[in-house]
Protein backbone atom coordinates (compact mmCIF):
# COMPACT_ATOMS: atom_id res chain seq x y z
CA UNK A 1 0.00 0.00 0.00
CA UNK A 2 1.12 3.65 -0.18
CA UNK A 3 1.46 6.60 1.57
CA UNK A 4 0.08 9.83 1.77
CA UNK A 5 0.65 13.26 2.77
CA UNK A 6 -2.08 16.14 3.53
CA UNK A 7 -1.53 19.90 5.28
CA UNK A 8 -4.67 21.52 6.33
CA UNK A 9 -6.51 23.08 9.08
CA UNK A 10 -7.55 21.50 12.02
CA UNK A 11 -10.98 22.86 14.38
CA UNK A 12 -10.77 21.85 18.07
CA UNK A 13 -13.43 21.76 20.40
CA UNK A 14 -12.63 23.74 23.78
CA UNK A 15 -12.32 19.67 25.38
CA UNK A 16 -8.95 19.15 22.96
CA UNK A 17 -11.68 16.99 20.59
CA UNK A 18 -11.11 17.13 16.87
CA UNK A 19 -14.08 18.41 15.37
CA UNK A 20 -12.75 18.18 11.42
CA UNK A 21 -9.89 18.62 9.26
CA UNK A 22 -9.71 20.76 5.86
CA UNK A 23 -6.47 19.75 4.05
CA UNK A 24 -5.64 22.59 1.47
CA UNK A 25 -2.70 20.37 -0.19
CA UNK A 26 -2.95 16.50 -0.19
CA UNK A 27 -1.82 13.62 -1.84
CA UNK A 28 -0.53 10.22 -2.30
CA UNK A 29 3.68 10.04 -1.75
CA UNK A 30 5.50 12.00 0.32
CA UNK A 31 5.37 15.96 -0.71
CA UNK A 32 7.49 18.50 1.20
CA UNK A 33 4.77 21.38 1.78
CA UNK A 34 4.35 23.90 4.44
CA UNK A 35 2.09 24.57 7.39
CA UNK A 36 -0.81 26.53 6.09
CA UNK A 37 -1.39 30.17 7.66
CA UNK A 38 -4.60 30.53 9.53
CA UNK A 39 -5.32 34.13 9.57
CA UNK A 40 -6.72 36.30 12.54
CA UNK A 41 -10.44 36.64 10.69
CA UNK A 42 -10.22 32.81 10.83
CA UNK A 43 -9.36 32.77 14.19
CA UNK A 44 -12.06 35.15 15.09
CA UNK A 45 -14.47 33.65 13.43
CA UNK A 46 -13.64 30.42 15.31
CA UNK A 47 -13.36 31.73 18.73
CA UNK A 48 -17.39 32.82 18.28
CA UNK A 49 -18.30 29.30 17.42
CA UNK A 50 -15.83 28.18 20.54
CA UNK A 51 -13.75 25.86 18.77
CA UNK A 52 -9.55 27.00 17.96
CA UNK A 53 -7.69 26.20 14.82
CA UNK A 54 -4.63 24.26 14.49
CA UNK A 55 -2.20 23.95 11.20
CA UNK A 56 -1.32 20.04 10.91
CA UNK A 57 0.51 18.18 8.75
CA UNK A 58 0.36 14.56 8.65
CA UNK A 59 2.23 11.73 6.44
CA UNK A 60 0.46 8.57 6.67
CA UNK A 61 0.24 4.67 6.01
CA UNK A 62 -3.05 4.15 4.12
CA UNK A 63 -2.71 0.38 4.88
CA UNK A 64 -2.46 0.85 8.23
CA UNK A 65 -5.80 1.62 10.29
CA UNK A 66 -5.87 5.74 10.95
CA UNK A 67 -4.91 6.86 14.39
CA UNK A 68 -6.94 10.30 15.20
CA UNK A 69 -10.01 11.84 13.26
CA UNK A 70 -7.31 14.56 10.97
CA UNK A 71 -5.45 10.65 9.74
CA UNK A 72 -9.89 9.71 8.87
CA UNK A 73 -10.06 13.17 7.28
CA UNK A 74 -7.01 12.94 5.44
CA UNK A 75 -8.20 9.43 3.86
CA UNK A 76 -11.71 10.96 3.26
CA UNK A 77 -10.28 13.93 1.09
CA UNK A 78 -8.27 11.26 -0.51
CA UNK A 79 -11.36 8.96 -1.54
CA UNK A 80 -13.68 11.96 -2.20
CA UNK A 81 -11.15 13.71 -4.79
CA UNK A 82 -10.66 10.24 -6.48
CA UNK A 83 -7.07 9.68 -5.48
CA UNK A 84 -7.32 6.21 -3.96
CA UNK A 85 -10.20 3.81 -5.12
CA UNK A 86 -12.87 2.65 -2.36
CA UNK A 87 -11.50 -0.35 -0.84
CA UNK A 88 -7.94 1.54 -1.56
CA UNK A 89 -7.13 2.01 1.81
CA UNK A 90 -7.89 1.19 5.40
CA UNK A 91 -10.66 2.65 7.13
CA UNK A 92 -10.72 0.52 9.56
CA UNK A 93 -12.00 1.69 13.23
CA UNK A 94 -12.87 5.34 11.96
CA UNK A 95 -16.26 5.60 13.12
CA UNK A 96 -14.89 5.59 17.17
CA UNK A 97 -11.99 8.79 15.95
CA UNK A 98 -15.12 10.68 14.91
CA UNK A 99 -16.80 13.06 17.04
CA UNK A 100 -20.79 13.94 16.34
CA UNK A 101 -20.13 17.21 14.98
CA UNK A 102 -22.67 20.25 14.21
CA UNK A 103 -22.64 21.22 10.81
CA UNK A 104 -23.27 24.68 10.24
CA UNK A 105 -22.92 27.56 7.58
CA UNK A 106 -20.21 29.18 9.76
CA UNK A 107 -18.39 25.80 10.01
CA UNK A 108 -18.51 22.77 12.61
CA UNK A 109 -19.02 23.18 16.32
CA UNK A 110 -19.13 20.83 19.31
CA UNK A 111 -22.84 19.24 20.18
CA UNK A 112 -22.14 20.60 23.76
CA UNK A 113 -23.18 24.04 24.93
CA UNK A 114 -24.40 24.20 21.25
CA UNK A 115 -27.32 26.06 22.30
CA UNK A 116 -25.43 28.86 23.88
CA UNK A 117 -23.14 28.94 20.98
CA UNK A 118 -25.77 29.00 18.30
CA UNK A 119 -27.28 31.98 20.07
CA UNK A 120 -24.18 34.02 20.17
CA UNK A 121 -24.31 33.41 16.68
CA UNK A 122 -27.31 34.73 15.73
CA UNK A 123 -26.15 37.97 18.23
CA UNK A 124 -23.67 38.56 15.94
CA UNK A 125 -24.10 37.01 12.55
CA UNK A 126 -28.12 37.71 13.09
CA UNK A 127 -28.48 33.67 11.26
CA UNK A 128 -26.99 30.37 11.64
CA UNK A 129 -27.95 27.47 9.40
CA UNK A 130 -27.49 23.82 10.81
CA UNK A 131 -27.39 21.37 7.91
CA UNK A 132 -26.82 18.10 10.06
CA UNK A 133 -25.27 16.96 13.67
CA UNK A 134 -23.32 13.82 12.17
CA UNK A 135 -19.54 12.34 12.35
CA UNK A 136 -19.63 13.06 8.47
CA UNK A 137 -19.70 16.60 7.03
CA UNK A 138 -21.08 17.23 3.59
CA UNK A 139 -18.41 15.79 1.06
CA UNK A 140 -19.00 19.23 -1.38
CA UNK A 141 -18.07 21.21 1.93
CA UNK A 142 -14.40 19.92 1.70
CA UNK A 143 -14.11 17.93 -1.87
CA UNK A 144 -15.64 18.37 -4.86
CA UNK A 145 -14.16 15.91 -7.52
CA UNK A 146 -13.76 16.73 -11.11
CA UNK A 147 -16.10 15.04 -13.45
CA UNK A 148 -18.80 14.41 -11.33
CA UNK A 149 -22.21 16.00 -10.91
CA UNK A 150 -23.73 16.10 -7.75
CA UNK A 151 -27.23 17.09 -6.64
CA UNK A 152 -28.51 18.25 -3.81
CA UNK A 153 -31.27 16.21 -2.11
CA UNK A 154 -31.64 18.30 0.50
CA UNK A 155 -34.33 20.53 -1.41
CA UNK A 156 -36.09 17.33 -2.13
CA UNK A 157 -36.51 16.58 1.23
CA UNK A 158 -37.26 19.13 2.92
CA UNK A 159 -39.88 19.85 0.24
CA UNK A 160 -41.10 16.52 1.08
CA UNK A 161 -41.01 17.11 5.02
CA UNK A 162 -42.85 19.97 4.55
CA UNK A 163 -45.98 18.83 1.93
CA UNK A 164 -46.48 15.82 4.64
CA UNK A 165 -45.91 18.41 7.77
CA UNK A 166 -48.67 20.57 6.08
CA UNK A 167 -51.63 17.86 4.79
CA UNK A 168 -51.38 16.33 8.52
CA UNK A 169 -52.27 20.17 9.50
CA UNK A 170 -55.11 20.48 7.30
CA UNK A 171 -56.44 17.19 8.81
CA UNK A 172 -56.35 18.74 11.81
CA UNK A 173 -57.92 22.06 11.16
Amino acid sequence: MSRAFGFGVATVAADGTILDTRFSHFGLGNQPGRLPEISAAQHAHASLRSVSLKAISLDIDLSTAPVDASDVYLRLHLLSARHVKPHGLSLDGIFGLLANVVWTSLGPCAVAQFSRVREEIIAHHGFIAVYGVDKFPRMVDYVIPEGVRIAMLIAFVSEHILQRELRLCMKVL
